[in-house]
């Protein structure tokens, strides 16, 4: 959720560069924060994915990446056609929202029981 939160922090600098250095500065530091992310969703996916199945998992998360990347180019272009250049990064903000939201909402759910093939492991109950 922290290195989602940062990249979503990091498209509204774009909203403000006025200048093409400004905009490459914006740009860089909102492409700095992709890695941790990735690194952070690839452990989710080791930690969470039964190890049998660790090859679809990754397979699974590169493709809706690709997805995500298309739809969002597609969006801003769209965006930048009706709007103005300066309109198409309230795309990139607008997915970072987005993702955010949906991390939050899903965190529980992600912070469960391990589970794999055979099963879940037992949540430590404590004696009474």
């Amino acid at each position: 959720a922290i290195a989602v939160a940062v990249i979503a922090l990091t498209t509204l600098p774009l909203l403000v560069a006025s200048t093409v250095p400004l905009l490459a500065l914006a740009v860089f530091v909102s492409g700095v924060a992709i890695s941790p992310t990735f690194i952070t969703a690839f452990g989710l996916i080791e930690r969470r994915v039964p190890e049998a199945m660790l090859t679809e998992g990754v397979t699974w998360v590169m493709t809706g990446i690709g997805i995500g990347m298309a739809l969002g180019s597609f969006a801003a272009g769209a965006v930048v056609d009706a709007f103005g250049a300066q309109s198409g990064f309230l795309v990139s903000v607008a997915a970072g929202v987005i993702a955010l939201t949906t991390v939050l909402i899903g965190q529980r759910s992600l912070a469960g029981p391990h589970c794999d093939l055979t099963g879940c492991e037992a949540s430590a109950v404590p004696a009474q």
